[in-house]
């Protein structure tokens, strides 16, 4: 048995929440060490929706041109008259297709394969020095007081290597089926549906079918089939309704190829190479809480539910996220290890809504309500998802909700009142004070990054600039970033101090997303997850902010 080094973060399980995880706390300079028991991962096209603010995410990260390059737009839904299966039903848009605005530069949902995202999100980390060990399994663990214990096997063909290993932290992404949530003790609350259906998910090769529409033979879930177009020409991702010998179909290609020309009931398809064919039961479970000491879960390994509205791998990219950062504040000595027990508080309520929201979608597919089950767009694209309730949020230009039921966590950040908690909107046209009009303008996104809080200071009063600058300043460098926006029409403002980045709202959508009056001191402190931490009115409020966040004083873990 063999030890090593202790390490800051041991993640087990390297999907896309894991990855992301390991990437952002990498960008963060936070060490950490990524494990599979999968000695090859291959998903196929699981999680293949990527909603628009899984999209900003990943900008935010700097993966987002890598996953543009290969990603698919949302097609519409073509159904087929059974018999027959060649004569169109009908045709319908799943989400209709929106412009970008200023505010919202990602509108419009993508597709592109798990396995291509995960690829991605792991090239990313190796060039950070990062790996990710595939074949290495996580079998137990051991909290104690200031790390954990962790037993790892990694397997090469029959033989097994085990280690001993120390770290300060250990997230499990490990998915349902993972040991981490097992052994920490935690529910999993919920309901397996019992109806006897067992469903087929993978990724199969046809000829004789466009790539322009998703195309259906009857109702998914009543014995149907359902084939997407996938970023690898010539293949679709299936779902496979209500099959029969399951055990067969998973190990006979031919007897699987019978059963989808009983479905389509035509001939002139061909049907080829068959990849990562899985069974689906319906499953809706989520923890009680997301963590418990030193050991934390995320994605998977926290809440399971119906593939319906595309909402699964968002939701976890967004858990890895949220949780990210704290652990770097914590980690590093800039936090206590108190602001860890926010993850939990902010999350549990979005991913209650959240299978709220997939289940009531998945029922109306058993019902064959499409009206309601192909709906799209709207809550799903995600861009409303907020923590208004949180106890780490500080709005001094609206009362904060007490609670998570006193507002919706899937769906207020869209209402049209911006409040600390909400997704921080993009604002372009922003050109650096003292610089030429001809030269490029910058965003907001562009400034926003999960390796610092980015603190916006609109019309604060020269005689207050030093002291806003000090307070936000005092923390280490690139902790937190200032910039200074002055209004639409500014002529040749004078930068008073020095912020990191002193612009001109040039086109005024700075102004006008932020819901603030250019007469109006306000500071807004967007969070490292591009989440607006705080709308404040000066000094105090600003401090506050950043003493429920910080604390220089935390103990170095």
């Amino acid at each position: 048995m063999g030890s090593t080094s202790p390490i800051p973060v041991l993640i087990a399980g390297a999907g896309p929440t894991g990855l992301v995880l390991g990437l952002t706390l990498l960008q963060n300079g936070v060490q950490v060490r990524i494990v599979d028991k999968d000695p090859k991962r291959h998903p196929g096209q699981r999680g293949s929706g990527l909603q628009p603010r899984t999209l900003e995410l990943f900008h935010f990260l700097g993966v987002l041109d890598d996953v543009q390059v290969n990603a698919l737009s949302v097609m519409p839904r073509r159904e087929y008259k059974l018999p027959g299966g060649t004569e169109t039903l009908k045709v319908e848009t799943i989400a209709p297709i929106e412009d970008p605005t200023p505010a919202t530069p990602y509108v419009n949902a993508s597709l592109l394969g798990q396995y291509n995202t995960e690829a991605i999100l792991r090239a990313h980390i190796e060039r950070l020095g990062g790996t990710v060990e595939y074949g290495t399994e996580l079998r137990s663990f051991e909290q104690h007081p200031n790390h954990v214990e962790a037993t790892l096997v990694t397997k090469n063909g029959e033989k097994e290597k085990t280690e001993t290993l120390t770290s300060h932290w250990l997230v499990g992404t490990d998915g349902a089926r993972g040991i981490v949530r097992k052994q920490l003790g935690l529910s999993f609350i919920g309901e397996t549906r019992t109806d006897g259906a067992i469903h087929l998910l993978g990724l199969v090769e046809v000829q004789g079918l466009d790539a322009d529409h998703w195309h259906q033979w009857a109702e998914m879930l009543n014995g149907g089939l359902m084939l997407i177009p996938t970023e690898r020409t010539g293949y679709f991702s299936f779902f496979l309704g209500r099959v029969q010998d399951v055990e067969k179909l998973l190990v006979d290609r031919d007897a699987l190829v019978e059963t989808f020309l009983n479905r389509v009931e035509r001939q002139d398809l061909v049907f080829g190479k068959f990849e990562a064919v899985s069974p689906y039961r319906p499953n809706i479970r989520m923890v009680d809480k997301f963590g418990e000491g030193r050991v934390f879960v995320a994605g998977d390994a926290a809440h399971v539910h119906s593939p319906a509205g595309g909402q699964g791998l968002n939701s976890s990219v967004q858990d890895a996220f949220n949780l990210a950062w704290k652990l770097t504040l914590v980690e590093q000595g800039l936090a206590s290890p108190s602001l860890l027990a926010t993850y939990t508080e902010e999350r549990l309520p979005v991913i209650a809504a959240m299978l709220q929201k997939s289940t009531k979608l998945f029922e109306a597919l058993q019902k064959g309500d499409t009206e309601r089950a192909w709906k799209r767009g709207g809550d799903l694209r995600m861009l409303g998802v907020n923590y208004r309730w949180s106890s780490i949020v500080v709005d001094e230009r609206t009362p904060k909700a007490q609670s998570p039921e006193s507002v919706n966590p899937y769906g207020s950040g869209t209402d049209g009142d911006l409040r600390a908690g909400d997704r921080a909107p993009d604002a372009p046209g922003l050109v650096n004070v003292g610089s030429e009009e001809a030269d490029d303008p910058t965003s907001l996104f562009s400034v926003f990054r999960p390796s610092h809080h980015t603190a916006l200071l609109f019309n604060i009063p020269a005689e207050e600039m030093e002291q806003v600058l000090r307070v936000a300043q005092k923390y280490p460098s690139g902790s937190v970033k200032t910039v200074s926006i002055y209004p639409q029409g500014t002529s040749n403002p004078s930068v008073v101090g020095r912020p990191d980045l002193a612009i001109a709202d040039r086109d005024g959508h700075a102004y006008a997303g932020y819901q603030v009056s250019p007469e109006k001191p306000t500071i807004v402190i967007v969070r490292p997850d591009g989440v607006v931490g705080g709308i404040v009115y000066g000094l105090s409020g600003l401090a506050q902010y950043f003493r429920g966040v910080f604390d220089a004083t935390g103990d170095a873990l």
